[in-house]
């Protein structure tokens, strides 16, 4: 029984307490992920000895190790466990986020809907449902693009495939295909060692730097983008831009994000072994 195998893969911070024997009141660590160790700045011995009660004590948690401030939420995913999560708090100013976030019970409706719809899916109905998963993930969280690229390494280059604009906004991807990967080598690198590349203020970047070139003329303000790769092979990235407003894109939305881009691996695999045969 492990309640922490999906948790341990989350973006934000995350640990498992258990009930210790004989005991109502105390507990003990039993797993946390690399986050919440850096957000807490405790070693795995030391995580053994803090029960979940210095953590969730307060509805905010303050990280002298990153310096940042966290909300905390606790719940139990089954009797004698206890779930704590550190959420960083966005720092933008409030004049340039959305006024309303979507909640978290519609983007976990979206979630399992998108994950079950791609189940037995026949090869000839993939391109129509990445394009319908496309406008409904820009929707859901209010993105102006959602779009899939391909990296392409023998030519160097990276390519929109698929794109959904919301409407007013000017689609891109006739003018992003075999965008060189030299332009973009922070962008490429972030992509493989599988972090995600989110940049909050891309007007604020210097006006020499290449992302900023790229992106600016595009109008946009905030993105978000994910790579789409396994422990083999890094094959693209899917992702969000925001141009009529700046957005800060929260860890439930990032992980949607992140839940769809490992439905896209799978759809990569399948398609190779069906060139196999």
């Amino acid at each position: 029984m492990d309640h922490f195998s999906w948790w341990r893969q989350a973006p934000f911070a995350s640990a498992l307490f258990q009930d210790l024997p004989a005991s109502t009141t105390q507990n003990h660590c039993i797993a946390a992920n690399a986050v919440f160790k850096i957000v807490t700045g405790l070693d795995e011995q030391q995580l053994a000895q803090a029960p979940a009660e210095n953590f969730n004590v307060r509805a905010v948690f303050y990280s002298a190790n990153t310096h940042l401030y966290y909300q905390v939420n606790s719940f139990a995913p089954e009797p004698g466990y206890q779930l704590v999560t550190l959420h960083q708090l966005p720092e933008l100013p409030v004049s340039r986020q959305a006024s309303i976030q979507p909640d978290a019970a519609r983007l976990s409706a979206t979630l399992l809907e998108i994950t079950e719809r791609f189940i037995g899916l026949q090869p000839a109905a993939v391109p129509a449902m990445l394009q319908l998963t496309l406008q409904q993930l820009g929707e859901v969280v209010r993105a102006d693009r959602a779009y899939l690229f391909d990296y392409d390494f023998i030519r160097q280059s990276c390519s929109n495939t698929f794109e959904w604009c919301a409407p007013g906004i000017a689609p891109e991807i006739q003018t992003l295909q075999q965008v060189p990967l030299a332009a973009i080598p922070q962008w490429l690198n972030t992509h493989r060692h599988g972090r995600e590349m989110y940049l909050p203020d891309v007007p604020s970047l210097p006006d020499d730097d290449a992302l900023k070139q790229l992106l600016q003329p595009q109008g946009i303000k905030s993105l978000l983008t994910i790579p789409i790769a396994d422990e083999q092979q890094l094959y693209g990235f899917v992702g969000f831009d925001s141009v009529r407003q700046y957005h800060y894109y929260t860890e439930q939305e990032r992980l949607l994000l992140g839940m769809f881009a490992r439905i896209l691996v799978k759809l990569k695999h399948q398609a190779a072994a069906l060139g196999e045969e």
